[in-house]
């Protein structure tokens, strides 16, 4: 069977075409006759910066993307599985249950902290009110869309395709979606084998990557095919054992 195409790579292509684009922005200005001091340098310093980003977007990106062809190659797999339609729909519809609860238990902490935030904020200005009020409503209403539309995104794309799902040490391909927590500062968390209360086996990872504001935590379950419980489990016990050896070392 053919290895799936690699997301990653799509991407990394992406962000090379950022830089075509920061490049063609940066000679814009010599290529309209713009004045330097009427703009052009500033466009043009603009464009530098498209480029820089462009750069390490790439370079992130290709090196995930090579990440990802690791976890394709048959030699590194811990697991290839695919599903039935019911083991499927089964997954699909209880992920989409549970993020949704938590992507609106993340919305009220992230509302009423920005609430809070903009009542201090008046209590500080003491004028103002309506700007501070309008600025915290739509904050509000962009943290309610993106949860939205985020949770929406999956449960269409898990709708849509037949999931499959390769795992290997250093990550997870679950339909389409790469979860990589090996470099780039990306680092595995905690792994479990969860069954008894679920309606199926799966494995739950957790990892984290590098961000502005310090480490963002995502979380991947993987669910478990009929007659693959006792692999999962081996699986799980075998990544997390080379967790622990590594936070070890």
């Amino acid at each position: 069977m053919d290895n799936p195409k690699n997301p990653l790579r799509h991407t990394a292509q992406i962000w090379a075409g950022i830089i075509v684009v920061g490049i063609i922005i940066i000679f814009i200005p010599g290529l309209i006759g713009m004045d330097g001091f009427n703009g052009g340098f500033a466009l043009s310093f603009g464009g530098i910066a498209v480029v820089i980003f462009g750069i390490v977007g790439t370079l992130i990106y290709v090196r995930l993307a090579a990440r990802l062809d690791k976890i394709f190659k048959k030699e590194n797999q811990l697991a290839h599985w695919t599903y039935s339609p019911e083991e499927w729909k089964l997954y699909s519809e209880k992920e989409h249950a549970e993020e949704a609860v938590s992507k609106k238990g993340l919305f009220f902490v992230i509302s009423i902290l920005t609430l809070i935030v903009g009542i201090v904020l008046y209590a500080i200005v003491g004028h103002d009110l309506w700007v501070i009020f309008s600025t915290v409503l739509v904050i509000i209403l962009i943290v309610g869309l993106s949860a939205f539309f985020s949770t929406r995104s999956t449960y269409r794309l898990n709708k849509k395709y037949l999931g499959e799902a390769y795992i290997s040490q250093d990550g997870v391909y679950l339909n389409r979606r790469a979860h990589i927590w090996k470099g780039i500062g990306s680092c595995l968390e905690n792994v479990v084998y969860e069954e008894g209360k679920q309606p199926q086996p799966r494995i739950e990872f957790k990892y984290s990557m590098p961000s502005r504001f310090g480490r963002d935590c995502f979380t991947v379950r993987v669910p478990v095919p009929r007659g693959q419980e006792g692999a999962a489990k081996k699986i799980a016990k075998e990544i997390d054992a080379a967790h622990l050896k590594n936070i070890l070392e």
